[in-house]
């Protein structure tokens, strides 16, 4: 019985990947064949295939390619340094989107172009819809904004001209969702 072999073709169908991905991911050494037909065409094994698995799951996490190798070829406590360093760039990221969030509300609220909005809420909601926003999740969009940052929350509703008691009542209504 032989072991399974992958063409190019077959392991990036696979993966969702172009086969240039993997002859880039060949290039800088990350994902090697493991052996070559009389042909010439690479042919890579299930152990390939799962460290293909592994680049797969750590590009999802944002990991440069730089890094996998560090990731790939060390074993247990080896691997920690890598992910935790991802972990405080997604905290650096995090901090810089924040910031931003807020430089965009104060502009918002120097411009004042948002005061008095409610009677124009279908705007918002066109904008909404074009960002992914639907009737069906917009109470999750409340509640992840209002776990984030309360007060940024409440600023933001008081903008769109929501008086308090209706910042109250939508933010029930969040809360029983």
């Amino acid at each position: 019985m032989s072991e399974e072999r992958y063409t190019v073709g077959k392991l990036g169908e696979l993966f969702g990947l172009s086969r240039t991905a993997l002859l880039y991911y060949d290039s800088i050494g990350l994902l090697a064949p493991t052996c070559r037909t009389a042909a010439g065409y690479r042919l890579y094994s299930a152990e390939a295939r799962k460290r293909l698995e592994q680049i797969v799951v750590l590009r999802s996490l944002g990991v440069p390619l730089e890094r996998m190798p560090a990731y790939l070829d060390r074993q247990g406590e080896g691997k920690i340094p890598v992910l935790l360093r991802r972990l405080f760039a997604i905290n650096g990221e995090i901090t810089r989107l924040r910031e931003q969030q807020l430089a965009i509300l104060d502009l918002i609220e120097r411009d004042g172009s948002l005061a008095g909005i409610k009677p124009r809420m279908h705007l918002l909601e066109d904008f909404g819809a074009a960002v992914g926003v639907t009737k069906q999740n917009w109470r999750e969009l409340h509640c992840l904004f209002e776990s984030a940052s309360p007060g940024l929350h409440r600023r933001f509703l008081k903008f769109l001209g929501f008086t308090p008691k209706e910042t109250q009542a939508l933010l029930d209504r969040v809360k029983k969702a």
